[in-house]
């Protein structure tokens, strides 16, 4: 039996060289547990360096948790039908939109807190949530 592996940053770095290479500008790939998504600017010819998930928890001292400010239902894309707002696994920057709560028919956005990865959320798309109730992990 396979086991499957989650990409090295030396793996996704190969990979982003050859999509360069062949002038693929977006890739999205995934297996079992873990998916991978690309979005290459072809223009800038180069590779901005991708950090190992060790060394992004040793350089912020481990990941932080974000809580709710609300109370509300969460959403992690901004309507029924669209693409997630944010990915686990994947760079934020600080006050970018990362998930949306609705309460009382209005949808208050999530911005992260600082820039980092989104280690993972803590609360399943379409979950109730309460004030202060930790929502993601950020690394």
């Amino acid at each position: 039996m396979a086991t499957s592996r989650i990409p090295s940053a030396a793996g996704i770095r190969a990979l982003a060289d050859l999509c360069l290479r062949s002038g693929v500008e977006e890739l999205d790939a995934s297996h079992d547990t873990w998916s991978v998504r690309l979005r290459l600017d072809l223009h800038a010819g180069t590779i901005a360096g991708i950090q190992e998930p060790a060394e992004l928890l040793e350089a912020t001292g481990g990941p932080t948790t974000q809580v709710s400010q609300w109370v509300g239902v969460f959403h992690r894309a901004p309507e029924h039908g669209a693409d997630a707002l944010a990915i686990e696994g994947r760079p934020v920057r600080e006050g970018e939109v990362v998930a949306v709560l609705v309460a009382m028919q209005l949808q208050h956005e999530i911005r992260a807190e600082r820039d980092g990865v989104l280690v993972r959320f803590l609360v399943g798309d379409g979950a109730p949530v309460e004030y202060g109730q930790p929502l993601l992990e950020l690394a």
